[in-house]
């Protein structure tokens, strides 16, 4: 006879607080590794800001801006497309493209390194890291892959890979960047440990793919296939990408203004205050953004409420964020010169006004991608055209005038006014929608 538990199984209590399939559950798999991962993140960053100077940190931003910049076409956001066609088979030829395109930019960056390496040093003032320019590319190719596996695994709901892919992305990363910390390798041991986080987490995310479902993909890579599909999902190349792209080039962008206007250091206090907000708010989001496409799409497949659906996970992501955000604008600096340093207390300053624009553009990522549902891509391009021309307006006139706060200040605000009509546009187009096909749009 069996004797009556107390109580129940701890496996039994997850699996009623999210049950296994469900959406509560797949944000809560993928948030653990990037709880993991972001934990990480902050443990190592009050010892690296010790170990490594502001300048070492602003060389590292130019680097990435210009990764980010790059890897944002990189794709051809085939990456996103594969998570709209109802048949797997359709998603994996996208995969393949996605994969092909990745392959051709790195090897366009190659050659452009290869022909303008000086110029682009001495353009980008990178100093004492120029030479980690090199790696780009093959960062590039890192990068790439890993968005486009990350997606495949979102489709299949694998959320498992993702989750644990971030984790030893951040821990390769982190525990690399300590010891180029220890051995006085400046900037390039910066550059050089985060491109080999995000090679390992490629490299293991690609194995667990190709075992799992290597045969699915190999059926899907014939060539004309392949066309077909480039033909049938032509908007996310000819609108999603430059839309993409110039939102990249207007997120990075200060960066390498406040380089070329005020120097290095300004830049490194810039990378810190930017950083140090997007981790905790990258901890929700990473996980959220794959598996709230994945739900979106579906509810947009079967007819569901897709406004129902981006009011309440806009409004909670704004719930969410408000009270974080106030404490910044209000303890910024203090808080930066306790955590970090007394030496980065100007990242403080700026992170004062930087976690308003960022706030808003956590809350803005449900319309984003229901944007891209509805294929709505030469609107969003229209709109990063006219964002990207004031955002480097306001950063040219702080830069002319000698504030770098009043730069970062003015950039903020447009980023703000941008993110909040960005919400009430979709808002707009999906309440008239009323479960619409987004393909009939």
């Amino acid at each position: 006879m069996t004797r009556p538990r107390l109580f129940p199984e701890p496996g039994r209590i997850r699996a009623a607080l999210a049950p296994p399939g469900s959406f509560r559950r797949d944000v809560l798999t993928l948030m653990s590794g990037t709880a993991i991962a972001q934990a990480i993140t902050v443990a190592v960053s009050p010892l690296l800001t010790r170990l490594f100077a502001p300048q070492a940190f602003g060389t590292l931003g130019v680097y990435l801006s210009l990764l980010a910049i790059t890897g944002a076409a990189a794709t051809l956001r085939f990456d996103q497309a594969l998570m709209l066609p109802q048949e797997d088979d359709e998603a994996a030829r996208l995969f393949w493209n996605a994969m092909l395109s990745v392959a051709a930019f790195s090897g366009l960056a190659l050659l452009a390194f290869l022909l303008f390496r000086d110029t682009l040093r001495q353009a980008l003032k990178m100093g004492e890291g120029s030479g980690a320019l090199g790696l780009l590319p093959l960062s590039l190719l890192f990068f790439g892959s890993f968005l486009t596996l990350n997606s495949w695994s979102a489709r299949r709901k694998q959320f498992g890979r993702s989750s644990l892919a971030q984790m030893l992305r951040s821990l390769a990363a982190a525990a690399l960047q300590l010891l180029a910390g220890i051995f006085h390798a400046g900037a390039a041991g910066l550059i050089g440990a985060a491109a080999a986080g995000d090679g390992l987490a490629a490299l293991v995310l690609g194995r667990w793919v190709r075992r799992s479902d290597g045969a699915l993909l190999r059926r899907a890579l014939a060539w004309e296939r392949l066309r077909l599909a480039v033909k049938k999902y032509r908007d996310f190349p000819l609108f999603s990408t430059p839309q993409n792209l110039l939102n990249a080039v207007s997120q990075n962008i200060p960066l390498l203004l406040l380089a070329k206007f005020f120097g290095p250091v300004v830049a490194g206090h810039y990378v810190l205050g930017v950083r140090c907000i997007q981790v905790p708010m990258n901890f929700v989001l990473t996980s959220l953004r794959q598996v709230f496409f994945q739900k979106a799409s579906e509810t947009c497949n079967r007819g569901g409420d897709v406004y129902g659906l981006f009011r309440k996970a806009t409004l909670g992501l704004l719930a969410l964020v408000t009270l974080p955000a106030a404490a910044v604008v209000a303890f910024g600096p203090d808080i930066f010169a306790f955590v970090l340093g007394r030496q980065w207390a100007a990242s403080g300053e700026y992170a004062r006004w930087l976690v308003l624009w960022l706030a808003l553009m956590f809350a803005n990522v449900p319309a984003v991608l229901f944007a891209q549902i509805y294929r709505k891509q030469r609107v969003v391009l229209l709109q990063d055209v006219l964002l990207l021309a004031l955002r480097v307006a306001a950063l040219v006139i702080g830069g002319r005038r000698g504030s770098a706060l009043l730069a970062v200040a003015l950039y903020s605000l447009v980023g703000v006014a941008f993110n909040l009509f960005i919400i009430f546009w979709a808002a707009g187009f999906l309440r008239r929608s009323k479960g619409a096909q987004p393909w009939a749009s």
